[in-house]
Order: structure tokens, then C-alpha cells, then sequence
């Protein structure tokens, strides 16, 4: 099954660098700079990890569980990936079982703060383990490596979009939004538990889940199968694009598909749904 898959290097990708395959994996993992960490939930890292791999207590990596509307500031965020072994040297590796979702949101999350030795491995914990590779439930402290430092750095602002940023979007000419939730979300009918239903005015919807192949072994679709998705829905990549979805972590993913199939300027609402419908005074269309 798993070997039937088409390889990072061979789908087109404009760069497949951010990628790495299980075989390169079972081949570095116990370099001394190489830190896996297994990107889901608390819950399914207990049942089964890639054997080393450390767990975020909080895959958004926001200011708290209370309010997951923006991403940590660079002390605590310095200290999470200091709890995760993660330090200025490390070359971390990702993955997750949701064709890159959580993966590809800590590695948004690491290039905003210019840590950029980061991939995600293709294929995530179904490929690894349909292979027969090592897994262990044992779990890993938080502070299983208690000696790495890490320093945020001044963010990346070409990778960040603000809710001003949004608003000078809307109607541009050169400008998508694209909204990568579900269409219960996109209509306004599920709110997510907030003030209001919607999506903002002018936005492309296309739903995240569209970028990867699903299955048993989820991998990033090709770079001639996205592009089509995004030509159907008008979205060129020769646009400035702003990805958003509910908490900034669909639209992580949507961020760096676009960058694999070529688009030079994306950012992602990090505040995105949340913020937004919370908001009186910034505009929603809605379907209800």
C-alpha cells in the first residue's frame, strides 16, 4: 500500500524540501540534531508514536487553551519548543495521521519565528507504521531534553496576516481570501461557538481536506491536482493570498501547500474565525 505512493520529488512541487520520506527518516532519526515530534493529540500519540517522538501538550501552539486566538509571544513559545527537545540546532521533524494539519502548523508556526530546519515527514504516523517501523507507547517527557535552548526570533511578518491586513484584502484586485473551512462553517451555520456565522466578504472557499489524498496513507495531493482545485475556484497564485480558517490551523496547512505549488505571497490569518466573527465592526457575508 504505502509503497504504491508517488514520492515527494516526483508530484511536482515548485520545492519538496519542506518534505521528507520515511525512509529518510528510519535513516536520520537518531542524528544527534534530528527531534520527531508526533503532532496530534495527547490521545493518539499515547496509543502509538514513531519510538523518540515527543507531544505538545497544545498542537496550536496559542496563548493559552482559555484563548487559542493568537500564537504564543516569542518567550513562550521559546519555552514550548524547549519542552518538546526542539533547539536552535535542531532539525525538527513533523508529522501527524491528517494529511499534514498539525504538522505543517508547527512548521508554520517555527518559520514565524525564523526557525527554519523544519519538515514534515510525507505520509505521517500511517505510512511509518504501515511499513513495520519501530512505534512505542511509552511516553516522552515534556522535558525530554532538558538542555535545548531555542530562540524565537523576531517573527516573519511576510507570513503573517492581521486583522488589518484582512481588511485591506477585501476588494483588492490583487488579493484572495481563501477560506479553507467546512461549508457548515462557510455558510454560517455552524458558528464554532462564536458571536457570528459566516465568511468574510469577496473570500474563496475551499476546504482544506481537498489537499491531501485521504485514505489510509494521507499524503499532500500533486502540485497539478492543487493547482486545478485552485483554478476551478479562482485562486491564482500570482495573487497575494491570505489563508484563514477557524484558529489559523487549517490555513497553516493551506499556507504551505501554496507555497509548494508556487505562490510567492501567502500569509495566514493566525487570529482568523475566531477573531473575526467575535467582531462587530469588520464585515461577514453569510448563506443562513
Amino acid at each position: 500500500m504505502a509503497d504504491e505512493i508517488l514520492p515527494p520529488h516526483k508530484r511536482g512541487y515548485v520545492d519538496a524540501s519542506i518534505l521528507v520520506t520515511t525512509d529518510w527518516l528510519a535513516e536520520h532519526i537518531n542524528d544527534s540534531n534530528v527531534v520527531v515530534v508526533d503532532t496530534d493529540d495527547p490521545i493518539e500519540f499515547a496509543a502509538g508514536h514513531i519510538s523518540g517522538a515527543s507531544n505538545p501538550p497544545d498542537n496550536y501552539y496559542k496563548t493559552s487553551l482559555d484563548d487559542r486566538t493568537h500564537i504564543q509571544g516569542p518567550e513562550q513559545f521559546a519555552k514550548t519548543m524547549e519542552s518538546l527537545g526542539i533547539g536552535d540546532d535542531s532539525l525538527v521533524v513533523a508529522y501527524d495521521r491528517t494529511g499534514g494539519l498539525y504538522a505543517l502548523r508547527l512548521m508554520w508556526a517555527l518559520h514565524y519565528y525564523r526557525h527554519t530546519n523544519v519538515k514534515m515527514l510525507d505520509g505521517g504516523f500511517q505510512k511509518w507504521e504501515s511499513e513495520g517501523r519501530a512505534t512505542s507507547v511509552d511516553g516522552v517527557a515534556a522535558d525530554a531534553n532538558v538542555s535545548a535552548s531555542f530562540t524565537a526570533r523576531e517573527p516573519d511578518p511576510s507570513m503573517y496576516a492581521g486583522i488589518d491586513d484582512v481588511l485591506d484584502a477585501i476588494g483588492a484586485e490583487n488579493s484572495t481570501l481563501l477560506d479553507v473551512r467546512t461549508d457548515a462553517e462557510w455558510e454560517g451555520t455552524n458558528k464554532r461557538g462564536g458571536k457570528r456565522g459566516g465568511h468574510m466578504p469577496g473570500a474563496v472557499h475551499l476546504e482544506w481536506v481537498n489537499f491531501h489524498t485521504g485514505g489510509d496513507v494521507p499524503t499532500l495531493k500533486t502540485a497539478d491536482e492543487i493547482r486545478a482545485l485552485l483554478t476551478d475556484r479562482g485562486v491564482s497564485t500570482e495573487n497575494n493570498v491570505i489563508t484563514y480558517c477557524q484558529g489559523g490551523i487549517r490555513a497553516a496547512q493551506a499556507y504551505w501547500v501554496l507555497k509548494l505549488v508556487g505562490a510567492a505571497n501567502v500569509r495566514n490569518y493566525d487570529a482568523s474565525w475566531r477573531e473575526w466573527g467575535n467582531n462587530d465592526n469588520v464585515p461577514i457575508e453569510d448563506e443562513t
